[in-house]
């Protein structure tokens, strides 16, 4: 099985990437999703929460406003970290006998995870185009600000990631991008 990793910027198109890859018949991973799924759960929320000292009344602002505290930061990783990973090596085990599989890892380069995978892949664009992708989400313009100032700068992914796919585009070029990115992908894991 090969895993490959699917990083990028908040508001770069990664999720718009897995999505697409998913639709082709990919078997692709999303870490949004299951802390998304881990968070609906009534019994598991209730531990996150326990173990982040936080009520579950407005829970998801008071994450967002302790998010500029390190220590909070680093209690946030140790709670939610575990429960992610031990979701991912259960679905992964499900889709073991399907080449290759995909993982979207928002941190992947902030948390040294690119060895944990054959080939990562770098969803890029620029800082204006992702800003507004993300406030027309109904995201605020200081979390975005506050998400990106904790990402690695951009070159640095790009120099340490096997493909980058540009996305400053429509969402018709990124999948016209994807698929000549997973030609390439083809070659490079099963042809050469």
């Amino acid at each position: 099985m090969y895993k490959i990793g699917v990083s990028g910027n908040i508001g770069s198109g990664k999720s718009e990437l897995i999505n697409f890859i998913s639709k082709l018949g990919f078997e692709c991973i999303s870490s949004d999703y299951i802390i998304s799924k881990l968070y609906e759960n009534k019994n598991t929320r209730k531990l996150i929460l326990t173990r982040l000292n936080l009520g579950e009344k407005k829970y998801k602002q008071e994450i967002i406003n302790k998010l500029h505290n390190e220590e909070f930061n680093r209690l946030l990783k140790k709670t939610l970290y575990p429960l992610l990973y031990s979701r991912k090596k259960i679905i992964s085990k499900k889709h073991i006998k399907h080449q290759p599989i995909f993982y979207e890892v928002p941190l992947l380069h902030e948390e040294k995870l690119y060895q944990d995978y054959d080939v990562t892949i770098f969803v890029m664009a620029d800082f204006n185009k992702r800003m507004q992708r993300v406030l027309n989400r109904g995201v605020s313009k200081n979390y975005f600000k506050l998400m990106n100032n904790k990402q690695i700068n951009e070159n640095i992914k790009k120099i340490k990631s096997t493909f980058t796919i540009n996305n400053n585009g429509s969402i018709l070029n990124l999948r016209l991008n994807a698929i000549r990115l997973l030609n390439q992908l083809w070659e490079k894991l099963f042809l050469t």
